[in-house]
């Protein structure tokens, strides 16, 4: 098949969302399909071509003034004469902004089917711009409605999420499609004497506990932070390690200070490839106390690392952490009941290990060919329908 992926978040970008269709990208092409992703300009984005042997088109994008880090196009049509040009047979779009409207259009004018994934809580992520938030959630919820129902199938990567979805009205085919990643790449320390060698490749104590991601304010990073002078008093070992960058740095930073705890945690910025995996092979337990995550591929790969996983039972979360089994959900916004279950890992070493295979367990049937093949059921189904 011949598909053409839209999507206003790609690489060299650094989120869920921009991975995951760069890696989508790359899986279909592997599988015999011809893909081309069109997109948005992003830094020197020219001087970093994909990998994969996939085509790209990039049009030109603004700074998003509202969200730092973020960029904005405008749905001008700039991609017609490209698209026309690849004649798809299957038209993806990963977002519902300038570029998921590109989608729209060429759709409309090479009548080929749209599949579109929603995967994003935009509402929760709209309390920290400043705007009226019951104003901005009533506009995005219509938006969102008004977008989606042009779609001939729409795609969730959670229940969650599609009942979201439903509720603001979208009437189209739904259907469920979690994210993916490659658990060949992810995956334990292959026994205990390596990842000894591992957290002294990386200075890491005995007790890490990891955090991986984008590290700004809804994110509730700072939860994790008031969790670690409980953690730190009863386990000396214990430091916790942030893995990723963003605007809130800083204020963490400083809030460690405050809290006494700045020699308990480690802001190690982006790593990359082979250096991420094996960070978190050298890491013990993965922690999120967010509250506005989807399906965040960070879980997904710590657990197919063999960490058990301490989240805050919020929105899609609950649906990738088996409460007892491969970690603990706790309530948003609960340090204390954070730091409880971190430090039962901890004391029970048996418990840990019981709840790291399971987490790699359960990661598998998220690998990318998986997650591949039903994503060619469904286009083979619109091409038949």
């Amino acid at each position: 098949m011949r598909i053409a992926f839209f999507t206003d978040t790609f690489p060299p970008k650094v989120n869920g969302v921009a991975n995951l269709v760069k890696n989508s990208a790359e899986v279909l092409v592997q599988r015999g399909h011809d893909v081309h992703v069109f997109t948005v300009t992003f830094g020197n984005s020219d001087e970093n071509p994909p990998r994969g042997k996939f085509g790209l088109t990039r049009i030109f994008s603004m700074p998003f003034f509202g969200y730092p880090g973020e960029r904005f196009s405008l749905p001008l049509g700039w991609t017609l004469s490209k698209i026309k040009s690849f004649k798809p047979d299957i038209i993806h779009a990963h977002t519902p902004f300038a570029l998921g409207w590109e989608a729209v259009l060429a759709k409309k004018i090479l009548g080929v089917p749209l599949v579109g994934t929603h995967h994003t809580f935009f509402n929760h992520y709209l309390r920290h711009i400043h705007a009226d938030y019951e104003w901005a959630k009533k506009f995005s919820s219509k938006y969102v409605a008004v977008y989606y129902n042009r779609c001939d199938l729409v795609v969730s990567p959670t229940h969650s999420l599609a009942r979201t979805l439903e509720s603001f009205g979208v009437a189209r085919p739904l259907i469920i499609v979690p994210n993916h990643i490659d658990t060949d790449f992810f995956k334990p320390a292959v026994d205990e004497k390596e990842k000894e060698k591992l957290k002294k490749q990386f200075g890491f104590s005995k007790n890490v506990l990891v955090y991986m991601g984008r590290v700004s304010y809804e994110k509730s990073i700072d939860v994790i932070m008031r969790a670690m002078p409980i953690i730190a008093e009863k386990s000396r070992e214990a430091t916790f390690v942030i893995i990723g960058g963003g605007p809130e740095r800083e204020k963490l930073e400083i809030l460690a200070k405050h809290l006494g705890i700045e020699n308990k945690v480690r802001f190690m910025g982006f790593l990359y490839g082979r250096e991420l995996a094996l960070a978190l092979q050298a890491s013990d337990v993965f922690v999120t106390a967010s509250k506005s995550e989807n399906f965040p591929l960070s879980i997904i790969e710590a657990m197919a690392s063999g960490l058990p996983v301490v989240a805050a039972s919020a929105l899609g979360l609950p649906e990738i952490v088996e409460d007892g089994r491969s970690g603990f959900l706790v309530p948003p916004d609960r340090p204390e009941e954070m730091a409880d279950k971190v430090l039962e890992l901890f004391r029970d070493r048996r418990l840990l290990g019981k709840y790291s295979s399971t987490s790699r367990e359960l990661s598998d049937k998220y690998s990318r060919q998986n997650i591949a093949r039903i994503h060619e059921n469904n286009y083979e189904n619109l091409l038949i329908s």
